[in-house]
């Protein structure tokens, strides 16, 4: 690091280091300086990120100076030529105050709500909120193949992936783990069918026709065999499983309960406030 910021302070214009008239922080190391303004090497370093190699760090860095530098410059003039009016005063005043509850109401979120939601709320909002949860692509559970299209094993792997019981499921995992390239069960997890698609050199053009007539799919190029076995579906259209939009319904709820936790909060301070007479109600 202390070699890239050598080259950073050698890459930057002498004239700009050295300028004059503008106060410096001596526990810091300045970088360029305005006539009213100064960047630190430490705000440099904030700024750039830390996976970058030497030759894009100082990259990195000479264009961060370099914006600093032409904004900095037109915020000077903007405070030589236009006076601060009402208007902006107002603008950060609020933009301060806001900021400040919000820093406030992040800090108390964090030390007094429970942002645990057990599986009950959940289902329970699912059941009463599904028509909100309508998925805009097909759903799909099975399993996806791939293996090399004149693998010895690949006629038992074609045998075996349509079956359900418990000892051809057995057999199959064996032979696919040794042999296939790849082995995508989801038998409990739902996907679009676009996603598993992607891995099909086939054009599906209608696939809603086809998870309603057919539950499996078989499709062979020069290289591969790819097999697919559909065990649940679900249409575009109609509601996403509970398990596929559980996250989001958690999030949903806890973002309420924030809500509401805040409301109650700015109630119970001002009632606090009113019985200590810190509020005073001017009548007309």
């Amino acid at each position: 690091m202390k070699a890239l910021l050598c080259l950073i302070l050698i890459s930057i214009p002498m004239f700009l280091q050295e300028c004059r008239g503008v106060k410096k922080d001596s526990d810091r190391t300045p970088v360029v300086a305005t006539s009213q303004h100064v960047l630190y090497l430490d705000e440099i370093q904030a700024a750039i990120p830390t996976h970058l190699d030497q030759e894009d760090s100082v990259k990195a860095a000479q264009s961060y100076i370099d914006n600093w530098v032409k904004e900095t410059l037109v915020y000077e003039a903007a405070q030589e030529n236009l006076a601060e009016s009402p208007e902006i005063r107002k603008m950060v005043e609020d933009y301060h105050k806001s900021l400040m509850i919000y820093e406030y109401q992040e800090q108390v979120l964090l030390e007094k709500l429970k942002t645990e939601v057990s599986d009950e709320e959940i289902a329970q909002y699912y059941e009463k909120n599904a028509h909100r949860f309508l998925s805009s692509q097909h759903l799909v559970k099975g399993i996806f193949i791939k293996l090399p299209a004149h693998s010895s094993s690949t006629k038992t792997i074609k045998s075996l992936y349509r079956k359900t019981d418990e000892a051809s499921i057995e057999k199959l995992d064996l032979s696919c783990l040794q042999n296939a390239e790849i082995y995508e069960v989801f038998r409990s997890e739902w996907m679009t069918l676009d996603d598993v698609m992607d891995y099909i050199p086939y054009n599906m053009n209608d696939q809603a026709k086809f998870l309603k007539t057919k539950d499996y799919l078989e499709v062979e190029d020069e290289n591969y065999a790819y097999l697919l076995k559909i065990d649940e579906y679900i249409l575009a259209g109609n509601p996403e499983p509970l398990e596929f939009v559980s996250n989001r319904i958690k999030n949903i709820i806890i973002n309420s309960h924030k809500t509401a936790f805040l409301r109650q909060l700015e109630e119970e301070m001002k009632r606090e406030a009113e019985l200590k007479g810190q509020i005073t109600y001017y009548q007309e």
